[in-house]
């Protein structure tokens, strides 16, 4: 089977962070490198920030060899894990959600480590707890 690495992005500072580390995932295993965003809703063009620091996201990815994505959709979770499945992607690799948001129902996070059977998750813990912009959930 052939190793195949995606990393999860929202639109923050940290994603750079995991772009880093599916890097070093991909050149371990000699894979290719995928980075995905997905937005809630029909697009991430509503703020100017957003594209500018989303721009700059997949520019760091692309310097390092990795293919960009972006998705949107109202089950953010749902689109996240087909897109998983149908790529056949081995390796994942995503940040640890914030830890003063608090749901009574599953969130995204958990919705996609619960999706994936066949896939090895790396989880890079949160560096610190700043707000996202936007965030994969779309919150």
């Amino acid at each position: 089977m052939n190793s195949k690495v995606l990393v999860g992005i929202t639109i923050q500072e940290n994603s750079r962070r995991l772009i880093d580390e599916g890097h070093r995932v991909a050149k371990s295993l000699n894979a290719p490198l995928h980075i995905l965003h997905i937005r809630k809703g029909e697009t991430i063009f509503d703020h100017p920030e957003s594209s500018l620091l989303l721009e700059d996201l997949f520019a760091h990815g692309g310097e390092l060899g990795g293919e960009v994505h972006c998705l949107c959709g109202e089950q953010v979770a749902q689109v996240f894990t087909n897109f998983v499945k149908e790529n056949a992607f081995t390796h994942l690799v995503i940040g640890e959600p914030p830890s003063h948001i608090v749901s009574p129902s599953p969130s995204v996070y958990d919705e996609i480590i619960n999706g994936l059977y066949d896939v090895e998750i790396i989880v890079l813990q949160r560096l610190s707890d700043e707000e996202p912009l936007r965030s994969v959930s779309g919150n």
